[in-house]
């Protein structure tokens, strides 16, 4: 028997099958992308967020109701004017008269782009939420601050990559008589709109500041300032 042969395929075939498996560990071995530098997000109190915040919105898009653009709302430029006449829905269409109102109902998609990893993976999902209180961003975790906005929902994008999320906002209207013109006004709606992963808000100390506050617990948020035009 020829042992030398045997000696050499052995090796041969040892030295292929470790080399399939450093390639097989190779090809699983995928690096995780990097947080962005924008998700070392701060609170209103100007102090590092104890976790880094997952989301940036982009931009708020209301539409009119055939689905044509009436304004978008970005950081820094939260003023929007929204026609009574082309709200997705007008509670009181017929409204004529000084001192009727109503509610106007307009389709939104929020344009959001993930900044960084979830700290901690999502029970029921990423909730969406919206208050009409002035104190906006820094109102507190009492119920009835604010609205929640359907189910929750999954958001699994990657680091980099946006994502638009319909939802629909309403706005409650009156009519006045000014100068012999009949026009609406704003009563009352949502100045500021949150997205939340719903377990990574309650692992923050919310009985202290500056926790205490909705827009520290939640992953993003955008600012609002509509008015009601004819």
């Amino acid at each position: 028997m020829n042992y030398s042969a045997i000696t050499t395929k052995s090796l041969l075939f040892g030295t292929y099958f470790c080399l399939v498996a450093a390639l097989s560990c190779t090809d699983h071995d995928i690096p995780q992308i990097p947080d962005e530098p924008a998700s070392a997000c701060l609170t209103t109190a100007g102090t590092p967020r104890t976790y880094p915040c997952e989301f940036k919105i982009e931009k708020l898009t209301f539409y009119a109701k055939d689905l044509t653009v009436l304004g978008e709302v970005v950081t820094g430029t939260p003023a929007i004017a929204l026609k009574r006449s082309k709200a997705k829905r007008d509670s009181n269409p017929s409204a004529t008269t000084s001192g009727s109102s109503g509610a106007l109902t307009y389709d939104v998609k929020a344009t959001v782009r993930r900044i960084a990893n979830p700290s901690f993976p999502v029970s029921a999902g990423y909730l969406l939420s919206s208050t009409t209180i002035s104190a906006g961003i820094f109102i507190l975790h009492t119920p009835g601050e604010r609205t929640f906005i359907g189910s929750p929902i999954a958001l699994d994008v990657p680091i980099g990559s946006t994502v638009e999320i319909p939802f629909e906002l309403t706005y409650i209207y009156g009519l006045s008589d000014a100068g012999g013109s009949l026009n609406p006004f704003l009563i009352i709606g949502a100045n500021t709109f949150f997205l939340e992963n719903d377990v990574t808000t309650v692992r923050f100390d919310r009985t202290r500041p500056p926790y205490n506050f909705v827009g520290n617990v939640v992953e993003a948020y955008m600012k609002i300032a509509a008015s009601i035009i004819l």
